[in-house]
């Protein structure tokens, strides 16, 4: 029999341990090993005072199906919300402007809408609008996003909405990130129709509904009871005996045809394959230099989460909430209306307010205390949106080191991570955020294949 380890409790590494369960083998078992006490990961719901909060991941886009897939085999169907509303917002020059309509991640498909636009100026429009002509000439290496879409519609439209929407997704810097590791979509779409503007608004060239817009209404999905449930599922579907919290893996060591991992309470532990599903930082430290290596450099971004319960609601725009234009040093990315998008997660006639702090390259969170923070919130929310209400409660949540950047050439390093796992620690595969999507539905899509992928070495 093979012994499988997974290092990590969050939602890829019991995501994982629930594939390899179901598969039943009577030629492997598991044991999943998580260094903090409790299991997954970033998900923590608060219930308080009548209120839902969400200190970490509140939802996930339904056209990905490995979200909706799992979420049925834990037999959770019938605690799926929908989103209510879908218009967004970007916060510049002291004015809360709508996303135009038929903006795919920011990027205009509806010549009309940009041109009622208030958020870019005509000047910024009449560039923006010259990119249904101009030519595009392929390029054979990765490029930054921020690169690609200056070239095609002029740094405006980029600084004021494209910036503010991808660069909310990621926490980082568009002109690092890389196009083919996040949003190969485009460049696709791009070569097939000429124009970005005329290739997106073909869904199977861009394979995304618009978004921040009124149509993506019916876009998101959670759960009724908090989105932490998925976890906690996952939790109660897998034998308790093979879940080991606060054990914290230190070294995978070679060991002839198998692992020794030694954890830092000095014990050691045997496995034929290892899955680490975390962060590649905890590859890096797992790992030699020279397997890591490509990806030793590669950030994480720390963030926070501040959320405000009010005793009612202000006069806000019909909406989800806004994105931060980032021509001005705000500390606050970006705000959702919570009981607007989230009915349900709020008390009638009370307010919900789900502040960011964290961008790439900054940290605005590390050196602060909690109300410290909280006031950094407060005073953006007074300016952004007139609100001179007391809080009923706060609710912070930091997350050091969260997020990682796809920078220009992730999937070049991604290959040579492989090729170096393959070459030096056969039988050892990764799960999480770094590698090859951030969202939910892309980090549980990962950690299943790479969990089918052991149960074909072992079962062949």
């Amino acid at each position: 029999m093979k012994r499988i380890m997974i290092i990590g409790g969050g939602l890829s590494g019991l995501a994982a341990a629930y594939t390899l369960e179901k598969a039943a083998s009577n030629q492997l078992k598991w044991d999943l090993y998580e260094s903090h006490s409790s299991f997954g990961g970033k998900f923590e719901t608060v219930k308080r005072e009548g209120f839902i909060v969400e200190k970490g991941p509140d939802s996930f886009l339904a056209r990905k199906p490995a979200g909706l897939a799992l979420i049925e085999e834990l037999g959770l169907t019938d605690k799926l919300i929908v989103n209510a509303t879908g218009q967004s917002f970007v916060y510049h020059e002291k004015q809360l402007h709508p996303i135009p309509e038929g903006s795919v991640m920011g990027i205009p498909t509806d010549e009309a809408a940009l041109l009622k636009s208030t958020l870019i100026s005509e000047i910024g429009k009449k560039r923006a609008l010259m990119e249904a002509t101009l030519p595009y000439q392929s390029k054979d290496e990765d490029q930054s996003l921020g690169e690609f879409f200056e070239a095609r519609f002029g740094s405006e439209l980029v600084k004021c909405l494209i910036e503010p929407l991808l660069s909310g997704i990621y926490a980082g810097d568009i002109f690092q990130m890389s196009l083919r590791a996040t949003f190969p979509q485009f460049e696709q779409a791009i070569e097939k129709a000429g124009s970005l503007m005329k290739g997106l608004k073909v869904p199977q060239n861009s394979n995304m509904n618009t978004t921040n817009t009124k149509n993506t209404i019916g876009a998101f999905r959670t759960l009724e009871g908090g989105f932490s449930e998925l976890p906690a599922a996952l939790v109660s579907a897998l034998p308790k005996e093979h879940l080991h919290s606060a054990k914290k893996a230190k070294k995978i060591t070679k060991k002839g045809s198998s692992y020794s991992i030694s954890f830092t309470d000095g014990t050691k532990e045997e496995a034929d394959y290892v899955l680490v599903a975390a962060t590649h930082d905890t590859l890096i430290e797992l790992t030699d230099e020279k397997t890591a290596a490509p990806f030793v450099n590669q950030p994480l971004t720390t963030l926070a989460t501040i959320s405000l319960a009010y005793d009612r609601q202000a006069d806000l725009p019909e909406g989800t909430g806004y994105l931060v234009a980032r021509t001005k040093p705000y500390k606050t990315t970006a705000c959702t209306w919570v009981a607007k998008k989230w009915p349900h997660m709020v008390p009638k006639d009370k307010m919900l307010l789900r502040g960011f702090i964290g961008k790439m390259g900054e940290d605005e969170i590390s050196g602060h205390s909690d109300d410290t923070l909280i006031d950094f919130v407060i005073q953006d929310y007074k300016e952004m949106m007139g609100l001179t209400d007391v809080p009923l409660f706060a609710e912070v949540s930091r997350m050091a080191h969260a997020m990682p950047t796809y920078k220009v050439g992730h999937k070049e390093r991604l290959l040579a991570l492989t090729d170096n796992l393959r070459a030096n620690y056969p039988g050892v595969y990764f799960a999480g955020m770094s590698y090859v999507g951030i969202g939910i539905p892309d980090c549980i899509d990962l950690a299943q294949n790479q969990a089918r992928q052991i149960i074909n070495e072992v079962e062949n």
